[in-house]
C-alpha cells in the first residue's frame, strides 16, 4: 500500500467524491489545523460530510445514470415530462435521509402502497412512445406495450440485481440461466403498469384538497351569473367540442362551413364534418361525397380535407383536417347528387371554431344560403379572444366586454378547480387493479402467443411468496421482499459494488449492472461479500458503508504512482494507491461555480434549462449564458434525453439514451477548447476575478489575489513558482486570464 496522503489532499478528495464540490477555505483550515490525531479528526470530517445535504445531490446523480432517468420521453417526439423532477428530488432526499436501501428499493417498486408516489418514477424512468405515435392496429399496439414493459424489466433487473434479463425477450439467455419464460414471468409482475402522471399524496396534496369546496362554490356562482347573462341577452349556449346545428330540411348539392375564428387563435381544424339526411350521414366519402377546403397543412401526417369525411373520429387513429394558415378558412362537402339535409355535426380538431357560418348550395342556383351561424352564441369556456374580436351583433361593446370578462373568470376558476381536484402530479407509474394476462411469446413475436404465465422471478433465484388471488400491488411487494431477503445472492452485492465504484472509479466488479456470466469477475470477491453482509447487518444503511470505505486505509492512500507497482498493476485494480481520475462533468461545472462564487445553493424543485426549449422535434439551441437560476447544481438541470449538453457533454455526461452504470472517460480536443473558450468558462473566470478583488480588498496586490485563487481552486497553498507565473500572467493580461488558466489545469478537474 501507498503512504497516507496529506490533509489538504484528503479533504479535497473527500469533498469531490462525496459532495461533488471543493471545500471552502474555512472548512480546509478547520481540518488541516485540527490538533487531534488523524484517526480522530478524519472520522469527524467524514461524518460532517455524510450529514451535508450536498451529499444527496451528488449521489443521486449516480443513481439517475444507472436508470437513464430524463425529463423527456425520447424517441422521435422527445416531448417533455414536466412533472418528472419530483422523482429526482425524492432520490436526493432518500440519500440525505439515509433511507435504508431495502426500503429505498421497496418504495420504488411499490410506493403506491406506502404513500411514496414520487418513488414510482423509477419504474417509468426510461423512454416510451406517446399514444399518438402508436398505430392502432393490433400488432402495433401489442408491440408498443411490449416495449414499455421491456424498459421496466431492464430497469429493475439491471439496477437492483445486476442481470441482463432483457436478453431473454426473444430467446433463452445465451449465457445466464434465464429462460424466455422467466422473462415473461417477470413481465407479469408489472402487467398492470402504465406510464404517465399520477397524484402525489402528502401535505401539498392535502392543502390543495381543502381548497376544492370553496372553488366549487365559486364556480357554481359564476356559472349561474353566466346563465343569467345568456338569458338576458337571448343567446344560445356556448359551443362544445362536438356540436350539432339543426335547421329546417333543405335540398342541397353542397354544404360549406366558413370559419372566421378559433378559440385559441390557431389555424382552423376539424376531425370530422357530418351532414345528415334524417339519420344518414350523407357527407361520408363512402356515399360518394367529396371534401375540399381553403387550404390544408403539411405536417408530420398530412392534414388533408379527406380527413373530414372518412367516418373516423377516433383521435388515437384518425387525423384531423387543419388549415394551412391561421385566420379565416372554409371546408366544403359536395354530394354526388342533391339531398335533403337538416343537421350538421362537427368534431373539433386541434382548435375549436368559435365563429362560423354554415351555408347550403341549392341544386337550382349558384347562391349560397345561410342555415346556421354563431352570432347568437355565448363564447365557449376555452374562447380566449378579446372583446373586440367577439361578434355578437345584439350586444353593445360594454355588454360584450362583460360577457368576455366573466367567461375568462369562469375559465380560470375552472382550471384552478381541476388542478386542485387532481392534486399535485408526478410523472410515475400507475397501476390497474386488474392486470392483463401475460403470455409467453414465441421468439418475442407479439402475434405468436403460446402459454399464459404467472408473476415470478427467474427460477434459479427462488420463488415469490404471492398468491394469484392477491391484489395487484402484492406482486410488486413480493418482488421487493424477495430482493431484500438477507440470503439473496445479488441485491446487496450490486449496491455495495456501486458504492465502491464511485469511491475508487471502478467497482470491485467493473461491469456494475451485469454480475452475470458475461460480466467481469470481481477483483476482490471476499471483500465484496464482506461489504454486502456488512450492509445487511447494519440495517441496509448506505451511510454506514460509506463511512467504512472512507475511513479505510485504502481510501486515504496517496495517489502518487510507483514504478514497480505500475509495472504489475497499471490500473491500480489491486488498490496499491488511490486511483486518480478526472471528475465528472457535473463536478467540473459545479466546482467552477463554487470557486467563482456564483453557485446557487437552492435545492429541489423545477430545474433550469440548458436549452431554449424543453423537448420536442426541433433542433436544440443551447443557452450560452445563465442567470442566478441557471447557476444551480447541474443535477437540477432539466435532463433532455438523447441530447448532449454543450461543453459538459464532451466530458462524457450521458444523454439518458441508455443506462449508464459506468461512465466513459474520453480525452478529446473539444474538452480543452470548451473549457478554455466557452462563454460559460470565460464569464465565470471574470466572476472569479471579481470575487478575488472583493475579498483581497485591493486591485494592486495581484500576488495576494493569485494566492487566494490557488487556495480556492486547488484546496492548498500555492508554490512560489505558481505565484510568480500566475502573477506575471495576471499583470500582463488581467486577473481573469489567470483564473481561466486555473479552470483548465489537470489539478482542478482531477481527483487528487
Amino acid at each position: 500500500m501507498s503512504p497516507r496522503a496529506d490533509r489538504h489532499t484528503l479533504i479535497r478528495r473527500l469533498y469531490l467524491v462525496m459532495l461533488g464540490v471543493p471545500p471552502a477555505e474555512q472548512e480546509i483550515d478547520t481540518f488541516v489545523l485540527d490538533d487531534a490525531v488523524f484517526e480522530q479528526a478524519w472520522p469527524r470530517l467524514v461524518d460532517r460530510v455524510l450529514n451535508d445535504p450536498r451529499y444527496g445531490e451528488r449521489w443521486a446523480q449516480h443513481w439517475l445514470d444507472v436508470i437513464r432517468w430524463a425529463e423527456t420521453v425520447g424517441f422521435e417526439t422527445n416531448a417533455p415530462r414536466p412533472n418528472a423532477w419530483r422523482y429526482r428530488d425524492w432520490v436526493i432526499d432518500a440519500f440525505n435521509d439515509d433511507k435504508p436501501y431495502d426500503q429505498f428499493l421497496l418504495e420504488q417498486l411499490a410506493g403506491d402502497t406506502c404513500s411514496e408516489d414520487a418513488a414510482l418514477g423509477f419504474l417509468v424512468a426510461g423512454p416510451a412512445n406517446l399514444p399518438g405515435q402508436i398505430g392502432r392496429d393490433e400488432e402495433a399496439m401489442r408491440g408498443a406495450r411490449q416495449d414499455e414493459l421491456d424498459e421496466v424489466i431492464r430497469t429493475v433487473s439491471q439496477a437492483f440485481f445486476g442481470l441482463t434479463i432483457g436478453c431473454a425477450r426473444c430467446h433463452d439467455h445465451k449465457f445466464d440461466p434465464i429462460t424466455s419464460r422467466d422473462y415473461y414471468s417477470m413481465q407479469a409482475i408489472f402487467a398492470g403498469l402504465s406510464y404517465g402522471d399520477r397524484r402525489l399524496r402528502g401535505p401539498e396534496n392535502d392543502a390543495w384538497a381543502m381548497r376544492v369546496p370553496s372553488l366549487e362554490e365559486k364556480l357554481r356562482g359564476l356559472e349561474k351569473d353566466f346563465e343569467s347573462l345568456r338569458q338576458t341577452h337571448g343567446l344560445r349556449p356556448p359551443l362544445r367540442a362536438r356540436e350539432t346545428e339543426n335547421f329546417s330540411p333543405i335540398l342541397a348539392r353542397s354544404v360549406r362551413m366558413s370559419i372566421g375564428a378559433t378559440s385559441n387563435g390557431q389555424a382552423a381544424s376539424l376531425y370530422e364534418l357530418e351532414i345528415y339526411q334524417a339519420d344518414k350521414n350523407v357527407a361520408l366519402a363512402s356515399n360518394g361525397s367529396e371534401a375540399t377546403a381553403s387550404s390544408f397543412a403539411l405536417e408530420n401526417q398530412t392534414r388533408h380535407p379527406d380527413c373530414l369525411n372518412d367516418g373516423s373520429v377516433d383521435q388515437r387513429q384518425a387525423f384531423p383536417w387543419r388549415s394551412g394558415e391561421n385566420g379565416p378558412a372554409w371546408v366544403r362537402i359536395d354530394f354526388s347528387q342533391p339531398v335533403h339535409v337538416d343537421r350538421v355535426v362537427w368534431h373539433r380538431g386541434f382548435s375549436s371554431p368559435t365563429e362560423y357560418t354554415i351555408e347550403v348550395l341549392p341544386p337550382d342556383r349558384d347562391i349560397w344560403q345561410e342555415v346556421a351561424h354563431t352570432r347568437d352564441r355565448l363564447p365557449a369556456p376555452d374562447d380566449t379572444r378579446s372583446p373586440a374580436s367577439v361578434d355578437l351583433p345584439g350586444l353593445s361593446d360594454s355588454e360584450i366586454e362583460a360577457v368576455v370578462t366573466l367567461n375568462a373568470t369562469i375559465r380560470n376558476t375552472s382550471a384552478s378547480l381541476a388542478r386542485h381536484r387532481a392534486g399535485p402530479q408526478v410523472y410515475a407509474a400507475s397501476f390497474s387493479q386488474k392486470p392483463e394476462t401475460t403470455w409467453l411469446l414465441k421468439r418475442g413475436d407479439v402475434m405468436q402467443r403460446t402459454k399464459e404465465v404467472v408473476p415470478a422471478v427467474p427460477a434459479f433465484l427462488g420463488n415469490l411468496a404471492f398468491k394469484d388471488t392477491d391484489p395487484e400491488p402484492a406482486r410488486r411487494l413480493a418482488l421487493a421482499r424477495h430482493l431484500t431477503e438477507p440470503g439473496h445472492p445479488l441485491t446487496a452485492r450490486v449496491i455495495a459494488n456501486r458504492l465502491w465504484q464511485h469511491h475508487f472509479g471502478t467497482g470491485l466488479v467493473d461491469t456494475p449492472s451485469d454480475l452475470g456470466e458475461m460480466g467481469r469477475p470481481p477483483s476482490h470477491p471476499e471483500l465484496l461479500d464482506d461489504l454486502a453482509l456488512d450492509l445487511i447487518d447494519h440495517e441496509w444503511s448506505l451511510k454506514h458503508l460509506h463511512r467504512r470505505i472512507l475511513t479505510s486505509a485504502t481510501f486515504v492512500q496517496s495517489s502518487r504512482p510507483r514504478a514497480a507497482a505500475l509495472a504489475i498493476d497499471a490500473d491500480s485494480r489491486l488498490l496499491w494507491r488511490f486511483p486518480a481520475r478526472r471528475v465528472e462533468a457535473e463536478v467540473i461545472r459545479d466546482s467552477i461555480l463554487t470557486v467563482s462564487g456564483k453557485l446557487n445553493p437552492r435545492q429541489g424543485g423545477v430545474g433550469f434549462d440548458f436549452f431554449v426549449q424543453q423537448g420536442g422535434l426541433s433542433d436544440y439551441q443551447s443557452h450560452e449564458t445563465f442567470d442566478h437560476h441557471g447557476w444551480r447544481r447541474m443535477v437540477y438541470a432539466r435532463k433532455i434525453r438523447m441530447q448532449a449538453v454543450d461543453i459538459f457533454g464532451d466530458f462524457d455526461c450521458p444523454d439518458a439514451g441508455q443506462m449508464k452504470p459506468r461512465r466513459t472517460r474520453s480525452i478529446t480536443p473539444l474538452q480543452s477548447l470548451g473549457l478554455m473558450n466557452s462563454p460559460f468558462a470565460v464569464r465565470q473566470a471574470e466572476f472569479f476575478a471579481q470575487r478575488l478583488r472583493a475579498e483581497i480588498g485591493s486591485h494592486d496586490d495581484t500576488a495576494a489575489q493569485v494566492q487566494r485563487a490557488v487556495r480556492q481552486a486547488f484546496s492548498r497553498e500555492p508554490t512560489a513558482d505558481e505565484v510568480q507565473v500566475l502573477t506575471k500572467l495576471a499583470a500582463e493580461h488581467g486577473l481573469e486570464q489567470a483564473c481561466r488558466v486555473l479552470f483548465n489545469t489537470s489539478e482542478f478537474i482531477f481527483l487528487p
